[in-house]
């Protein structure tokens, strides 16, 4: 690349000691822009709060706005990420297209009704930009290892996928459980979701009322399914994602167990493994901003040679349009069947 791509975090939140995957992306983001200086140049930031950009401007020095149309307009960057709460990112993610982005970096959940999730993609192959989503595991090597072991056959058929959230919310953490199955599996194609989730109004995020407890059984082709469930009554010792097949089985856990190497195991007819790793389910043991670094690696290839990404937006497309019918079937307490229903999930607003 003979020169550097002029990028803009549109969405900085506020500041903590933890800041940094689930305490204000926004600086996991910047993070792997500086890390990859020699792709990327952080122009702007922006943020409706003055204080949230102030701190942000000290530890990454750039342009700041509290209007995000201004940014755009004044700024001109050629890459935006959007770590915008959910309901705004539609919005934001059009505006940045409009304005001339050609590479646009959504965080997750990717939008909150099909309608939305359709309209940025229209715009986007409208004004010729490239869309994608922040699925930063698929670069972690736990996750690597398992889709390799998946797709070996080392593993047998795959029948069933246990997907376990030991906390509330499938809409914040949830999208990354499905992403990462979808990309061991190479994206299999959904049958229809049965859903059930308790009394909507308990638990607000993003500036919505959310679920404390969620179970869904997602239907694939060739006799496929995903079992989910999320609730903070779960407990962490048992493995978040398990893949099940009829000749072993993959597991991966949040973090290392007493005397394991790493959070990933398999059985296979070779027997147990527990290969030695650094990386956890969220990032490196010692490095928050590891996942993210790749990824960003891997969007500035993409951007210069037209290569495919991890994180391109038909794989995020797959899991938000999971993500949508669980909610369409947890609130309407019928089957929802992906080749016919479209029926949108209603959020309710604090």
């Amino acid at each position: 690349m003979n020169r550097k791509i002029r990028w803009a975090i549109i969405g900085i939140g506020k500041f903590s000691p933890r800041r940094g995957g689930a305490n204000a992306i926004a600086y996991a983001h910047a993070e792997a822009l500086k890390r990859n200086s020699d792709k990327f140049e952080l122009v702007a930031g922006a943020s409706r709060n003055q204080q949230n950009l102030d701190d942000f401007k000290r530890e990454y020095p750039c342009n700041t706005y509290q209007d995000i149309n201004e940014l755009l307009q004044k700024e001109r960057p050629e890459g935006v990420t959007i770590s915008t709460y959910a309901p705004s990112r539609e919005e934001h993610v059009i505006a940045a297209i409009r304005a001339g982005a050609k590479f646009i970096l959504v965080e997750k959940p990717l939008a909150l009704s099909f309608r939305a999730m359709q309209n940025m993609q229209s715009e986007a192959e409208k004004y010729g930009a490239r869309l994608f989503v922040s699925f930063q595991r698929r670069y972690g090597q736990p996750f690597v290892w398992a889709r390799e072991t998946v797709l070996s056959g080392a593993i047998g058929r795959v029948f069933q996928v246990d997907l376990h959230q030991p906390f509330s919310n499938f809409l914040d953490f949830g999208p990354h459980f499905i992403n990462s199955a979808l990309y061991f599996l190479d994206d299999p194609e959904p049958l229809s979701v049965t859903a059930v989730a308790d009394e909507e109004g308990e638990l607000p995020w993003h500036g919505m009322f959310v679920e404390k407890r969620m179970e869904a059984t997602v239907f694939f082709k060739n006799d496929l399914r995903f079992n989910i469930t999320a609730s903070p009554e779960n407990t962490m010792d048992i493995p978040l994602i398990r893949v099940n097949g009829d000749k072993g089985f993959v597991e991966l856990y949040m973090d290392k167990k007493e005397g394991m190497n790493s959070v990933f195991c398999r059985m296979s007819a070779d027997g147990f493994e527990n290969p030695v790793s650094d990386e956890n389910f969220h990032h490196g043991d010692t490095d928050k901003y590891l996942y993210f670094e790749r990824c960003y690696a891997d969007i500035a290839n993409a951007a210069e040679s037209g290569s495919a990404s991890k994180v391109d937006l038909v794989h995020g497309m797959l899991t938000q349009e999971i993500l949508l019918a669980m909610y369409s079937a947890a609130q309407s307490g019928k089957r929802v069947l992906f080749d016919s229903d479209r029926v949108e999930p209603v959020f309710k607003f604090c």
